[in-house]
């Protein structure tokens, strides 16, 4: 749910106010309901979801209240949440929910890039100590009489995907260290084609930093 409640923050902040239908066919662009399991007949429940929850604003057309003909844009808690789950999802990993980094990928140019290098880097920490403790898992369940020995392969297994993310990790922080990539404060690195299903509106300024403390 974590997953979801993030891509319909993330994908209302971009373009709101928007209707119900532009958001839905937005993200079926971005096939979520491949990689994330997001149900495209579900978007609109969990619009009304996060609005009913305080999350999102509805705005209705004519006071008629149509799953495709109500628009929507951030509240102030909304705008909370929605960076809460990011940060969260960009800062932990979550090695058996591939799909929370995927979707924080799609949103992690709203944060400064000096936060995405310094939670690159914490999530570089979390993978190589995971994968330290691997071989110990293994032997715990080989030397086990109680546990059936193919399991090891589900630690196994695991510890690939692992080693593939701590990999993949290594090259995209270098990537982003090297200047690739727009971040928040930042002037835009792409332009949307023209023939776009929905289009990008401004993105919104990011929340100003607190100010240093002064003596």
């Amino acid at each position: 749910m974590s997953t979801t409640r993030l891509l319909l923050l993330g994908v209302v902040r971009i373009f709101q106010p928007a209707y119900g239908y532009q958001l839905r066919r937005e993200l079926l662009t971005w096939n979520v309901e491949a990689w994330a399991n997001v149900n495209p007949g579900s978007i609109y429940t969990g619009l009304r979801t996060l609005a009913k929850h305080g999350y999102l604003q509805e705005l209705e057309q004519d006071g008629a209240h149509r799953p495709g003909r109500t628009s929507y844009k951030l509240t102030a808690d909304g705008e909370t949440e929605y960076f809460s789950l990011l940060r969260g999802m960009l800062w932990t990993v979550d090695g058996f929910h591939p799909d929370k980094m995927q979707a924080t990928i799609s949103f992690m140019w709203s944060l400064r890039r000096d936060e995405v290098i310094a939670a690159l880097e914490a999530r570089i920490s979390q993978l190589e100590s995971w994968l330290k403790a691997g071989p110990y898992s293994e032997r715990h369940i080989l030397e086990d009489p109680a546990t059936p020995n193919h399991v090891v392969e589900m630690f196994r297994i695991t510890n690939a995907r692992d080693s593939g993310e701590l990999r993949w990790t290594h090259e995209f922080l270098d990537r982003i260290r090297g200047g690739a990539y727009a971040f928040a404060g930042e002037p835009a690195d792409w332009e949307p084609y023209p023939g776009m299903v929905t289009h990008w509106g401004e993105i919104p300024a990011p929340p100003d930093r607190a100010p240093d403390n002064q003596d």
